[in-house]
């Protein structure tokens, strides 16, 4: 049991309680979000909400927090979106938005991790410039027609067995992300480095390019969800990336990581993910049911007269 407890701590295991005691409440009050079109949305939701959040936690991971995640995630789709016109050549295009992405995040971790400026005001300095200059460079709609290439639409709204297909590439992204953490020299020296710098550095870490690295790591998860969530959305705009500048502290929060730094578990943060879009969905269809419940009954409160009263 003390090893058990050891593997699997009771923080990490919240997330799967809070999902568990919510699909029973979904059975229960909102079976129309259990339906194949909603769990083709919430996977799709959660898999773009997992990536971004996967590198909201390795910034937690080293102490930190970013929250130029909604402007980084805008930047990827709108270089996806404006040069990824019919006949170009996505696979430019694409590389090229996942490039855009690692440098702004570098750009973050210059200023966190080697000048040592406080990442909450580095990082909204970041939002602020980020989106500023994708509102003069290409105004609030990314290009003439705002669409996303059509390939890459196909590739993102596609689903099988009603599991989209975003879903599927952040189980794959989280599978490689557990086993670099877990099993590599290289991915243990970031929850090292997060516990305690000072200890890392006796021990002979370099700790500068350990966290260079990883807001590296940030800047590319960021810019996969991004351009997922551009092909998914179909036509996005400047705004794509906002609910995610505060949804992705919160899966952090929920999974069970420490703020101050040091070991995550990947699967509580999936868990996390696919636990807060389908709240939002269920909740949802709870308040469509009742509202249509309450209309088909003819029910009026305070001894309304008329009708079929319950």
């Amino acid at each position: 049991m003390t090893d058990l407890k050891y593997r699997f701590p009771a923080r990490y295991l919240a997330s799967s309680a809070a999902l568990v005691l919510l699909l029973v409440f979904a059975v229960v009050f909102a079976p129309a979000s259990l339906g194949g079109n909603s769990v083709r949305v919430v996977s799709a939701l959660a898999g773009i909400l997992a990536l971004a959040a996967m590198g909201q936690m390795l910034v937690v991971m080293l102490g930190a927090i970013d929250l130029s995640v909604s402007a980084v995630l805008a930047a990827s789709a709108g270089v996806v979106v404006h040069y990824g016109v019919p006949g170009a050549n996505l696979w430019l295009v694409i590389p090229a938005a996942l490039a855009v992405s690692v440098a702004v995040s570098v750009v973050n971790g210059f200023f966190i991790c080697v000048l040592r400026l406080n990442s909450i005001i580095v990082t909204l300095a970041t939002y602020g410039i980020v989106t500023g200059g994708m509102l003069l460079w290409t105004g609030v709609s990314f290009s003439l027609t705002g669409e996303a290439p059509e390939q890459l639409q196909h590739v993102s709204q596609w689903s099988f067995l009603n599991i989209n297909t975003c879903f599927m590439a952040a189980i794959v992204v989280g599978l490689i992300l557990a086993a670099m953490l877990s099993y590599t020299r290289a991915g243990r020296r970031v929850a090292q480095v997060g516990s305690n710098p000072r200890a890392a550095t006796a021990l002979g870490v370099r700790v500068t390019l350990v966290q260079m690295s990883t807001f590296a790591a940030v800047g590319l998860l960021y810019g996969i969800a991004g351009v997922l969530l551009a092909g998914f959305i179909g036509t996005p705009d400047i705004s794509i990336g906002a609910p995610y500048q505060l949804a992705t502290v919160t899966a952090v929060a929920i999974a069970g990581l420490v703020f101050s730094g040091g070991p995550t578990s990947v699967a509580s943060l999936l868990v996390s993910c696919v636990f807060l879009q389908m709240l939002d969905q269920a909740t949802g269809c709870s308040r469509v049911f009742h509202r249509r419940a309450h209309r088909d009954s003819g029910f009026r409160p305070c001894g309304g007269s008329g009708g079929n009263n319950h």
